[in-house]
């Protein structure tokens, strides 16, 4: 019984890491995901820090509102590695609400609790992150592959081409478009600090 009683304090724990983790991977803001979830802002704010423990309803709408089922939240990570090889016929992909935006993970989060999470983006031409800047917690490293991609952080513009890189802090409102002739490729990094 002790032991069933633990397992389930650790998953309820970690709720609100996952939801805050998924969020930040989706460049979604608090605003965002109440819109999208009809749960108030302050109210994910507090599942986020483990302020305060969902409901099931509640669950259900903000699991909705990321693209995932309840069970991705309160699965169990799959045995805890130090070292994971992603295969490239593996990669899977990353549910996004930028049009144009195709995101495929090369990273290991369902293995662990790493503080990185990567992919390889493929951005559209004429693809935007939306018309409102972005600003979460963490840091982004931007490395071009191919393609031409302008990231306005702050009121300053970078424009980057293949082979140049854009690391910078989320909390500076930010975002990003493919100002090019063709499809670009990005390789995205994301580093969010532990709650």
């Amino acid at each position: 019984m002790n032991k069933e009683k633990n397992q389930i304090d650790h998953i309820v724990s970690k709720l609100g890491e996952k939801i805050k983790t998924l969020r930040t991977e989706k460049s979604l803001s608090l605003k965002d995901l109440s819109e999208r979830s009809g749960i108030s802002a302050a109210a994910i704010h507090k599942i986020e820090s483990n302020g305060i423990i969902p409901t099931i309803t509640t669950m259900m709408k903000i699991s909705d509102a990321l693209g995932k089922k309840v069970s991705h939240f309160i699965e169990e990570v799959e045995e805890e590695k130090d070292v994971v090889l992603v295969p490239a016929e593996d990669r899977e992909p990353i549910l996004t609400f930028k049009r144009g935006l195709d995101l495929r993970a090369i990273s290991a989060q369902k293995y662990g609790d790493f503080i990185m999470t990567a992919a390889y983006a493929t951005v559209d031409v004429g693809a935007t992150s939306g018309r409102k800047p972005m600003k979460h917690s963490g840091e982004e490293l931007v490395y071009c592959l191919d393609g031409t991609v302008e990231f306005k952080v702050l009121d300053k513009v970078y424009v980057l081409k293949q082979g140049d890189s854009l690391h910078f802090r989320t909390h500076l409102n930010h975002k990003w478009k493919n100002i090019g002739k063709k499809q670009a490729k990005l390789l995205w990094i994301l580093a969010v600090p532990p709650s």
